[in-house]
């Protein structure tokens, strides 16, 4: 099993819905848990998606989901569910669904609500290498909640330009609420991936990743009005693009990650680079 200098907890947030969060979500959480490490899935969104996504559908009870977790008198036994278990063993759940309704209605009543999450995983630190929050599309109050537990964060983003110029505004959002937070040490911001990408269909994907039908750079428009350029400017890394693909949706809707529904297709190398990277901080490069 390879070794791990530290936890690293990954925030994947977004502001929009559709964007590819618990597709991402799940995806690097099976390919880190291929190569060794050991991963927990933490669900934030009342919805469940991540169950689905995971292959466990059934709405959970309290106390077999993330809800337990936010209990006065909650001393450290998380709800851990083994997830593809008949492929490897080193990945596991924290649902969320329906029973965080609760929790977000009673939110006002903890001194520390947005801490919550931040505060058990430091009293009770989990038995992994790398924690994985998915959060609902609002960014509040879940986002937040998930914001304050993490040491990193990873934003999809849908290359459309209602969304690309929130690019910033997710930007500011962030450092904003860090600061207001007093978070301590601050979360890095791993990233931005372009999700759900068809160039050969759109020309806004061609012309906001600047990028031609074969994904190839252009030269034939300005580069300053792309989003990688515009992060680039902000000390952002931008991922490659992960494409739109039949073989994600069909995966996803089986409650598997496309390594395991289509593995010999190239959209399984779309997630590397982004696992390559969580690693080297893993390594403590």
């Amino acid at each position: 099993m390879p070794k791990a200098v530290q936890q690293v907890r990954i925030a994947i947030e977004s502001n929009t819905g559709g964007s590819g969060k618990t597709t991402l979500s799940t995806h690097l959480a099976y390919a880190l848990g291929k190569k060794g490490y050991r991963v927990v899935l933490i669900d934030l969104d009342q919805n469940g998606s991540l169950s689905l996504f995971s292959g466990k559908a059934t709405t959970p009870e309290k106390r077999q989901s993330l809800a337990i977790v936010f209990e006065q008198d909650f001393k450290g036994d998380y709800p851990l569910l083994p997830i593809w278990n008949d492929h490897i063993d080193t990945v596991r759940l924290i649902q969320g669904s329906a029973p965080l309704e609760d929790v977000i209605r009673s939110l006002h009543l903890y001194e520390r609500k947005y801490e919550v999450l931040r505060d058990r995983l430091e009293d009770y630190p989990l038995d992994a290498d790398v924690v994985i929050l998915d959060t609902p599309a609002s960014l509040e109050p879940m986002g937040l909640i998930a914001l304050a537990a993490s040491t990193h964060i990873l934003v999809p983003l849908k290359p459309e330009y209602k969304d690309s110029f929130g690019a910033a505004g997710m930007v500011n959002w962030f450092y904003q609420k860090i600061e207001s937070l007093r978070l301590r040490p601050q979360p890095e911001i791993l990233g931005f991936v372009p999700s759900r990408v068809n160039v050969a269909k759109f020309a806004a994907h061609r012309n906001l990743l600047g990028i031609d039908k074969q994904g190839k750079p252009r030269t034939d428009i300005d580069l300053n009005e792309t989003i990688p350029y515009q992060l680039q400017q902000m000390g952002i890394t931008c991922f490659p693009p992960i494409k739109e693909s039949g073989f994600i949706l069909s995966a996803s809707g089986t409650g598997l990650p496309v390594h395991l529904y289509q593995p010999g297709d190239a959209i399984v190398r779309s997630f590397d680079p982004i696992v390559s990277r969580i690693i080297d901080i893993l390594r403590g490069k």
